[in-house]
């Protein structure tokens, strides 16, 4: 039974993988079924075994890509000693990891009208997934004395509106608001503010 459950998990990987690829090269409307089928070596009744459609297929692989940038993210924030620096981290690493995951960028991009609400819910399956990271990086500033105390719910406004900002980065919204695509060189600058404000400090 184990050794069915691995050969099944290969597939759905190789699956994963290949529509990645093709999505990349192509685009989500352009590729179909029977060419991810076909790079993968596989029969199209195997794929639609795994995957009753390519929706399904795009969505897996968006699931995919967001676990690994936030496993991406506790890893690089693992070796951080500090708060700030594990801000930085997730900040760096975020965009970094965005910039080479294209699928969704893509899809938001070229098909934003026929996957709204598809990209909408994987946003929205993930946002506490990234809120309490960044919650996290709060309550080990807090514990080593470098941020104030704060009470549960300004804790989770705080994370809340940190992911909300750097969400604000991503690739549609960046050439909108005519920023630089390397966003990330301003991390220090983000964070510093966020920790710090921008007011005149007295005395």
């Amino acid at each position: 039974m184990s050794e069915l459950l691995q050969k099944d998990e290969l597939i759905i990987q190789e699956v994963i993988t290949a529509a990645k690829e093709l999505f990349k090269r192509y685009g989500l409307k352009k590729t179909t079924m029977e060419d991810i089928a076909k790079y993968v070596g596989k029969g199209k009744s195997t794929l639609y075994y795994y995957f009753p459609s390519k929706q399904e297929i795009f969505e897996a692989v968006v699931e995919h890509e967001m676990k690994e940038l936030f496993r991406s993210i506790e890893i690089a924030a693992e070796n951080a000693p500090t708060a700030r620096e594990k801000l930085k981290v997730y900040c760096t690493t975020r965009f970094e990891k965005l910039a080479m995951m294209c699928n969704l960028s893509q899809v938001l991009k070229e098909d934003i009208m026929d996957n709204a609400c598809t990209i909408f819910q994987l946003k929205k399956k993930h946002s506490n997934v990234e809120i309490n990271l960044v919650r996290e990086f709060l309550a080990f500033g807090v514990k080593s004395g470098e941020f104030r105390v704060l009470s549960d719910e300004h804790y989770d406004i705080l994370a809340k509106i940190i992911v909300a900002t750097f969400r604000g980065f991503e690739l549609p919204n960046l050439e909108i608001l005519e920023l630089p695509k390397d966003f990330s060189t301003y991390t220090d600058f983000m964070i510093e503010t966020f920790i710090e404000g921008f007011g005149q400090k007295n005395g």
